[in-house]
């Protein structure tokens, strides 16, 4: 299973804006679908490559299109960046929020709690890899007004406190203290995880099976828990 980007998320995207970045809005249903299968090209190709290895010609054969029908809809890479950007922050709140809201965290300790959370990380980051990746280095180059407005700093925001709002709400995890560390946890793990895509330095790789397990258990040594024997697949 890939992307499948429902037209409710352009639609929504278009609504903001969307409409800056395009070089005109499809007025046929034909090209809002040609529109959309360039988007899910993109989210698919930097799932495992890196977005400079990613060129306009790569986008449009993917879809069976001509690089000239990619610029009737976008100015330029960049701008076609920002919309995949802009869709893919949108994609990883949403699966946070299905997470959060599912009924089975109510009932997890708080060890079972952060080898759940670890594994929607995990997968939710290496979905978008190379694009996360890209936005990461991007921010660098930003003044920092800039930077605070970026979509992938809400996301990172939102997503500390979610995580330290779900862990509060289990007793032991309520003081200053306790929030101070459930604050620096999800530093700990994105810091593993762009690192593991910027430079690789191994011994585990992103793709490596043993790596989940191994960060589950460094975050609850961490955090002072007896980490599950099994981490959520």
């Amino acid at each position: 299973m890939f992307f499948a980007v429902s037209t409710v998320h352009l639609r929504r995207m278009a609504a903001a804006d969307l409409s800056e970045l395009l070089t005109a809005p499809p007025r046929q249903q034909r090209g809002r679908d040609r529109q959309q299968a360039l988007i899910e090209a993109g989210l698919q190709l930097t799932a495992a490559r890196d977005w400079a290895d990613v060129t306009v010609g790569d986008i449009a054969a993917a879809i069976g299109c001509s690089v000239g029908t990619f610029y009737t809809r976008f100015h330029n890479k960049e701008a076609y960046f920002d919309v995949l950007l802009g869709l893919m922050t949108e994609l990883m709140q949403q699966r946070a929020d299905t997470f959060y809201a599912a009924p089975e965290r109510q009932s997890e300790t708080p060890a079972q709690f952060i080898a759940s959370w670890v594994a929607l990380v995990l997968q939710s980051f290496s979905m978008h890899r190379g694009l996360y990746a890209a936005a990461v280095l991007g921010l660098r180059r930003l003044r920092p007004e800039m930077a605070a407005a970026s979509p992938l700093l809400r996301l990172r925001d939102q997503g500390r406190e979610q995580f330290a709002a779900a862990m509060a709400r289990r007793p032991g995890w309520r003081s200053a203290a306790a929030r101070q560390r459930l604050q620096f946890a999800p530093q700990l793990l994105q810091g593993v995880l762009i690192n593991a895509v910027l430079t690789d330095p191994g011994p585990l790789h992103l793709d490596d099976a043993a790596l989940q397990p191994q960060l589950v258990a460094a975050l609850c040594a961490y955090l002072g828990l007896q980490a599950p024997e099994r981490a959520t697949p």
